[in-house]
């Protein structure tokens, strides 16, 4: 009498499950289309994901910036796209969508809104099932955006600004405690005014600094694309649905082979 295979008191033989996945590979292909049906009719029974766009396109004016190398133009190009997406903005963009109704209130924002560089430029992204709600969220955030950076850049300039001006003071400072000529025209005559003035410039160049957020005078930048809602929605979310399903059809293959269902099936009949 022919005994079969018991994996469970036989010692595991891989030779033997590759032998018998040869002789079902039918089996694999119908469990793992059978996956890819349900990874299929699971997607289409999702509501559908539209996304918004806006593009920001950057410029670094090299004759205010000066010469920078690769990396350091890099590195400003990305600090200025962090500006674009600080956790104030975030916050704004989240409550105007908990307030609408478009998000719940412990959901995480990271889910619907993206920010994707591009060379040097940078897009935002808000993908959501209504469209609406991703139109309008999008042009807010570019809204916020522009806002932002202008206001890092003004701080930036200011900051270039009052630096230009501690330095006369700097001169006067030494022009008056050397006791030489006085070569530039100093807008105070008495030591302590001067210090106390040095001081407070100096505490405003550390203000103007940290509101720039790391942005430097020479950098410019433009919407060059509004808010726009893609024509069809997003695709993305089909193929994992699809892959996924066809890797629990063949796991669910290799499980049946493994145990030698159908030849215990056949058996029984």
């Amino acid at each position: 009498m022919k005994l079969l295979f018991n994996p469970m008191t036989s010692p595991y033989n891989l030779l033997d499950d590759l032998n018998a996945a040869l002789r079902y590979w039918w089996l694999i292909v119908v469990l793992m289309t059978a996956g890819v049906i349900l990874g299929w009719i699971l997607f289409q029974i999702q509501p559908p994901l539209y996304e918004a766009r806006a593009e920001i396109a950057l410029n670094v004016d090299l004759s205010r910036t000066g010469t920078l190398s690769d990396t350091n133009q890099d590195i400003l190009i990305n600090t200025t796209g962090r500006v674009m997406a600080t956790a104030a903005i975030m916050d704004d963009l989240k409550q105007q969508a908990t307030k609408a109704g478009w998000l719940a209130a412990n959901s995480n924002p990271q889910r619907i809104f993206f920010i994707e560089r591009k060379a040097e430029s940078f897009i935002l992204r808000v993908q959501h099932p209504n469209p609406q709600a991703a139109l309008e969220l999008t042009d807010r955030w570019s809204e916020l955006a522009l806002r932002a950076l202008e206001s890092a850049s003004q701080n930036a300039l200011q900051a270039d600004h009052l630096e230009r001006y501690l330095d006369g003071l700097t001169t006067c400072l030494q022009q008056q405690t050397s006791g030489g000529v006085e070569i530039h025209a100093c807008p105070f005559q008495d030591l302590q005014q001067l210090q106390t003035e040095i001081n407070k410039t100096g505490e405003e160049i550390l203000k103007s600094r940290v509101n720039a957020r790391g942005l430097i005078p020479g950098i410019r930048f433009a919407l060059t694309q509004p808010a726009e809602l893609l024509p069809e929605p997003v695709q993305f979310q089909r193929s994992t649905g699809l892959l996924a399903g066809a890797l629990i059809g063949l796991v669910a293959a290799l499980f049946v082979i493994h145990f030698r269902l159908p030849e215990r099936l056949s058996k029984r009949g």
